[in-house]
């Protein structure tokens, strides 16, 4: 599998979605070991949606789950209470990051960021349901 191929892809079909919703994005692609592959911010997309979506694909990436379900488990006294605090502040809770698989396993992370989280949300299932590379 070509990582930066999927990534291209991936990117087109998140601003396409982005586009007929209306919502300017940033897309980031992050590998397993935490390297960004791509980053793309469409026009009018909020400055700071670069950095949240980077943390998100990140995020998504390294813990191999959607960053919507991580909420709960961030919280004080739960299991990944911890996690925000690691890496210098990279992880983020923030719905609208999803783990890309292959063949079940997880090798790379997806993050959408611009709009609101479930936009985000949206705008990610809508790109990772055209292909079969969904977390």
């Amino acid at each position: 599998m070509d990582l930066l191929m999927t990534a291209k892809t991936l990117a087109e079909r998140v601003e396409t979605e982005a586009t007929r919703m209306h919502v300017p994005v940033s897309v980031s692609i992050v590998d397993v070991h935490g390297n960004l592959v791509l980053q793309h911010r469409m026009n009018d997309a909020p400055a700071y949606s670069m950095e949240i979506s980077e943390r998100k694909a990140y995020t998504s990436a390294l813990v191999g789950r959607r960053t919507a379900e991580l909420d709960a488990l961030v919280q004080p006294g739960q299991s990944l209470y911890a996690l925000l605090a690691m890496a210098g502040g990279r992880y983020t809770a923030m719905a609208g990051g999803v783990p890309l698989k292959h063949e079940g396993r997880v090798f790379a992370g997806v993050g959408v960021s611009g709009g609101t989280t479930e936009q985000d949300v949206a705008i990610v299932d809508s790109a990772l349901s055209e292909s079969n590379t969904n977390g």
